[in-house]
């Protein structure tokens, strides 16, 4: 048996996750629901600035987000032989300098004066554009008389080679909004539907299901030039999501800051007092269903939408046809009843096209440019960029100015460190360490009058470095094993993080703080002034390096096993987001690499044993 088997005992009367839940449903408020209908307008255009300049373009060049898209047309379809009143025109727009959207227009043949819009997206479907509830919607829409645009989802046909979404997160760390990539896409979409000619623009509307739900209340909430708001179980407010693990979805949808600006509950009161029909199906298998939902995003809104004076243009529609997650005929018919009073039309409440009228993917594929880049492409661009800018800091006051700098991007808890002992027989003791709404498992093997500490982290948590350490059973040292959050007993899922980071906290922050903790619990028991810290795993790397940086004077060697040489290695490698989200903390490399962390270990001894290298002593000749 192992000197270590002792330490891997599990030591958290409540998991890392139900302290996650605890906490964020403090964070996670109800709006406060206005009383005063010229205020709340006010109050939502000082909104709509704040989300975009902290949000969802946080970083963008303005020029580019206000400019008009390119747009390149390709072939016209003329469905069933041209007999079809409408024709299908293919197109591609670009979003973003480089990134192409691929579009189809559905458009009346018969075309005079001004007629409605509809911008239609789409959720996490492989078809994307060609799925067959989307044709179907979009045929039908044409054929009453109104233009619909049909535009690619980011990861889906043929924008699939951004498949993972999560990959938006390379951007978050250099200062970009990730989801700014989603946003301009479909901002875009709606620019190129309203340069139309025929476009009435006091008749558009937008609707889509799922992610194209999502899309729907986040554009139609901060981009008032959409008139009318249908969007399909494709949302709910953050507190529902901590507590419903399916509601969650990817990064997009729980954007970092989001909350320290606005819920989604918010937006939907901003769309008073626009038309909005809220469509949620009654037995959804996917997300959204309409017996968690409905409370928050239409029953709790009724009454602001009263005070708006629009009460009669907030409606709900709960589908039991089929009542799984679905855009399909019922919910289609919803729509074109909801589009007739509101448009002021006169068409049929059903499905009116023919089966003829769907396409394959085939058929209705755009096509790029051969230089069309994706997501982890930008995020390498802009890596690269912030690494090759930054300056080794030189001067105590540079040292000192990076110090406080790296404190602010990730958000270090000041709470007080609080530690409780759960147990100890002989050698080995067990403690917590609370910090803030986190507890934390120290696990120690002491050594009487050792002259030595070494805080261990390693990626797998105690319980692995317990069984797999083949180091001889230490004589002058005593051993410290701690979880962090994200690792361990303290690992929680991806998307735990997501809604933490949505809060505005920062996973990196709390596992710094901890690692500091822990290091000088370390000392307090030992009576040893400067620790060892050794961590396994790219990510503890990362946290390890840094909180050893913040406070150099307590640790005599910090030794890193599989660590990072740069944070460009993240975007170069396409290490994935799920691996290890702290790592990815927003805006970190706009502050410093790795490089210029590494020279505010003064006086520490810096290795890195698995890259042969010679170790060095941080601020001294090497």
């Amino acid at each position: 048996m192992s000197w270590a088997s002792g330490l891997d005992r599990a030591l958290l009367k409540v998991s890392a996750e139900e302290q996650a839940q605890r906490h964020l449903l403090k964070m996670f408020k109800p709006l406060r629901m206005p009383t005063n209908a010229k205020a709340w307008l006010k109050e939502a255009d000082k909104l709509r600035q704040q989300a975009l300049e902290r949000v969802y373009l946080k970083g963008f060049d303005p020029k580019m987000v206000a400019a008009k898209p390119d747009v390149v047309w390709g072939e016209t379809i003329k469905p069933l032989d041209g007999k079809a009143p409408y024709v299908i025109r293919k197109l591609r727009y670009e979003a973003l300098p480089g990134y192409w959207v691929p579009a189809l227009l559905y458009e009346p043949k018969k075309l005079k004066g001004k007629v409605p819009g509809v911008l239609n997206p789409n959720g996490h479907h492989r078809a994307g554009k060609t799925a067959m509830y989307k044709q179907a919607r979009c045929a039908n829409l044409a054929r009453r008389g109104m233009i619909a645009l049909n535009y690619e989802f980011i990861g889906q046909h043929e924008l699939e080679h951004d498949a993972i979404h999560n990959h938006q997160a390379h951007l978050n760390i250099s200062g970009l909004a990730g989801v700014g990539v989603f946003y301009l896409a479909m901002k875009k979409g709606l620019d190129v539907l309203l340069s139309h000619p025929n476009i009435d623009k006091k008749r558009v509307a937008m609707t889509g299901l799922s992610g194209g739900g999502w899309q729907t209340i986040v554009l139609s909430s901060l981009d008032t030039r959409i008139t009318t708001v249908i969007p399909v179980a494709g949302y709910t407010p953050m507190r529902q999501r901590v507590v419903r693990v399916a509601d969650r979805g990817d990064l997009e949808q729980m954007p970092p800051d989001l909350t320290t600006v606005l819920d989604f509950d918010t937006m939907t009161a901003m769309l008073a007092p626009r038309p909005t029909l809220q469509i949620l199906n009654n037995r959804d298998d996917c997300c959204f269903r309409s017996d968690a939902s409905k409370k928050l995003i239409y029953d709790q809104m009724k009454p602001l939408f009263k005070l708006m004076g629009a009460e009669d243009k907030f409606a709900f529609h709960g589908n039991d046809d089929p009542g799984t997650h679905n855009y399909d005929a019922d919910n289609r018919a919803a729509l074109y009843r909801f589009l007739n009073r509101h448009f002021g039309l006169e068409t049929p409440e059903a499905d009116i096209h023919e089966e003829a009228e769907i396409y394959s993917e085939r058929e209705l594929a755009v096509g790029l440019p051969a230089s069309q880049v994706s997501m982890m492409d930008m995020a390498r661009e802009a890596a690269r960029a912030w690494s090759d800018f930054h300056e080794m800091p030189r001067t105590e006051s540079q040292r000192q100015q990076l110090r406080k700098d790296l404190r602010s991007v990730i958000r270090m808890p000041e709470d007080k460190a609080v530690v409780r002992r759960v147990d100890r027989r002989g050698a080995v003791s067990h403690e917590t360490v609370t910090i803030g709404p986190w507890t934390m498992p120290v696990s120690s093997y002491m050594v009487a009058k050792a002259p030595q500490a070494t805080l261990v982290l390693h990626d797998y948590g105690r319980s692995t470095y317990a069984a797999t350490t083949a180091e001889p059973k230490p004589k002058d040292r005593s051993v410290f094993v701690a979880d962090v959050l994200g690792f361990g007993e303290m690992a929680v899922i991806p998307s735990t993080v997501m809604l933490l980071e949505a809060a505005g906290g920062r996973a990196l922050g709390v596992a710094v703080r901890q690692t500091m903790a822990a290091a000088e619990l370390a000392r307090q028991r030992t009576g040893v002034e400067r620790i060892d810290l050794v961590t396994y795993g790219n990510a503890l790397g990362v946290i390890g390096l840094i909180a050893a940086a913040l406070e150099p004077h307590r640790y005599r060697c910090v030794r890193i096993l599989g660590g990072l040489q740069s944070l460009t290695h993240l975007a170069q490698y396409q290490i994935p987001y799920e691996t290890a989200p702290a790592m990815f903390c927003p805006d970190l490399l706009t502050v410093a690499d790795l490089a210029q962390i590494e020279t505010l270990l003064e006086g520490v001894r810096l290795e890195y044993p698995e890259r042969g290298g010679k170790p060095m002593v941080m601020g001294e000749q090497a």
